[in-house]
């Protein structure tokens, strides 16, 4: 067969291998966008107070669209403050139950384990920030963020050593950047 280039079918044969070597889970990229897409409308629905119970649905929809926004080449960083508040918002809302997803305590210790610095750490880096070099202001930043949520779900968690670890990260969270 001749395709008509000056490569002849070496060009046909080249692109048929790429081809190949993509396998059928691979993610295009434009999909981190399709599945944020999917995020932000399910949040959307999760956030509207009218929704009552059904809530906790439309943010479970949405927390399997940013697990697919993350397979597919979202940091972890931004995916875990994007799935920290909207799963605070509801504990604060709707309360806390036993399912882990809507658990504080287990909201806690999801938040501490997603930081990126320990505490002794970030507690040295926050002293002089603004000196810091780029990268440990972005990871002050990040520690910062993830906290967040924290502050608002804060009454609702049990008196447990993950507590006492996540008050002395709150309390040194007024100091991050």
């Amino acid at each position: 067969m001749c395709s008509g280039h000056p490569a002849g079918d070496q060009v046909g044969g080249d692109l048929r291998a790429e081809h190949e070597k993509v396998s059928p889970w691979s993610t295009p990229p434009g999909l981190i966008n399709h599945w944020l897409a999917v995020w932000e409308l399910n949040g959307f629905l999760a956030r509207r107070p009218e929704q009552g119970e059904g809530r906790r649905t439309w943010a479970e929809t949405a927390m399997y669209a940013l697990d697919r926004a993350e397979a597919a080449g979202l940091d972890a960083i931004t995916a875990n403050v994007s799935r920290f508040h909207l799963r605070a918002d509801l504990i604060d809302d709707l309360g806390p139950t036993g399912a882990p997803l809507w658990n504080a305590d287990a909201l806690a210790a999801d938040i501490l384990a997603a930081l990126p610095l320990r505490r002794e750490q970030a507690a040295g880096l926050a002293a002089n920030w603004r000196q810091r070099a780029r990268s440990e202001i972005l990871a002050l930043r990040q520690c910062e963020n993830l906290l967040g949520p924290a502050q608002s779900t804060r009454g609702h968690l049990s008196e447990t050593p993950t507590v006492t670890e996540l008050d002395d990260w709150l309390a040194l969270r007024e100091r991050l950047p």
